[in-house]
């Protein structure tokens, strides 16, 4: 699939509702009922040009070419596993990367996990996205069409989204918001939001706000070590959010919404992976509705950590159950073409 970058004068589609777009056929003499028709095409059969809604009178289609933009992406590179099932996209524009997307599929259906940000300010010592440097943060249109542009390519709807890509979504908040609501409208894509996770390193206020604006919307929080010293090593954001004020934030949420939250944990092999993390995490976590999510470090190379044994894996999992924690092991798919957790990179190397 090549889609070619959008005129930067012309709004794009993606920052429409139905009444704008409705408006917009009025006052030029047309019938608003086509705005339906329009976003039928976009959200239901992916169209990427004007030419493709062969319903449209021909004047119709060559008046919204003049004036609206489908797609302002680029795809550069696709990646697809081996031994599991996942992509990889690489989107740009007019040649030079921006950022990658994964569509995983699990027995239960297709999930797309999308970017927020042109590189991450955060710099989890992790993470791969630590090296890019942080530019900016995705528009609401630019992460729609992350989403819209998987399933153009898959010729099929997506049926789960989780905001885990590069990017910390709650430090371009308003934008993602937009962006969940536009998908979540019935006159276009229609996800249910009940489907729909954002995954955060924790910003307290932000977690507040999200609870009275979800409205079924997921959180997971990426916690990755129950202790300021160890967490202050692997985020620093930690300095200026703290391990207590964060999981206080976490356990307000669960009670303002009544949601069972996740609460994501990267095993990192003698770092945070001894016995006595896995009895912390326990004892932080503890009253809080949540399922924690362990995740076997995923290798990147140049850095220095390394990925826990079965052994080592198995026995923390072990003493989380025994204190009645819910907790399951994720099952990393993508790894093979580096688009696993924490693997994301925006490189543009052939392989």
């Amino acid at each position: 699939m090549n889609i070619e970058d959008g005129d930067c004068s012309k709004p794009s589609l993606f920052e429409l509702s139905k009444e704008n777009l409705s408006s917009i056929l009025e006052e030029a003499g047309h019938k608003p009922y086509r705005a339906g028709q329009i976003l039928n095409w976009v959200y239901k059969r992916f169209a990427a040009s004007f030419d493709e809604m062969t319903d449209l009178p021909a004047g119709l289609r060559d008046y919204l070419t003049t004036k609206v933009k489908i797609r302002s992406l680029t795809l550069l590179r696709k990646q697809e596993g081996g031994g599991d099932w996942a992509k990889k996209y690489l989107w740009g524009t007019k040649g030079r990367p921006l950022v990658e997307s994964v569509l995983l599929k699990y027995k239960y259906g297709l999930t797309g996990c999308v970017s927020t940000q042109v590189g991450c300010p955060v710099g989890c010592a992790f993470c791969a996205s630590r090296h890019l440097e942080y530019e900016r943060g995705l528009s609401k249109a630019e992460i729609v069409e992350e989403f819209i542009a998987m399933c153009a390519d898959e010729k099929a709807r997506i049926g789960r989204m989780v905001f885990m890509g590069t990017g910390e979504p709650f430090l371009n908040y308003e934008n993602v918001m937009a962006a969940i609501d536009t998908l979540c409208d019935p006159s276009g894509y229609d996800l249910s939001r009940r489907r729909i996770t954002v995954s955060t390193v924790g910003i307290p206020e932000a977690m507040r706000a999200f609870a009275g604006d979800s409205r079924g919307v997921r959180l997971a929080l990426s916690l990755h070590a129950a202790t300021d010293d160890v967490r202050d090593s692997l985020i620093p954001l930690n300095r200026m959010y703290p391990v207590g004020q964060v999981v206080e934030a976490l356990r307000d949420y669960a009670l303002a919404t009544g949601q069972r939250v996740t609460v994501e944990y990267m095993l990192l092999s003698g770092v945070n992976d001894r016995r006595e993390d896995a009895k912390a995490l326990a004892a932080l976590v503890d009253g809080i509705d949540c399922l924690v999510n362990l995740i076997p470090w995923n290798p990147v190379p140049g850095l220095p950590w390394s990925r826990p044994g079965a052994l080592e894996v198995r026995t923390f999992k072990e003493i989380l159950e025994r204190n009645r924690i819910k907790v399951t092991l994720r099952r990393s798919l993508g790894g093979t073409i580096e688009a696993a957790c924490g693997q994301l990179r925006r490189e543009m190397t052939e392989k």
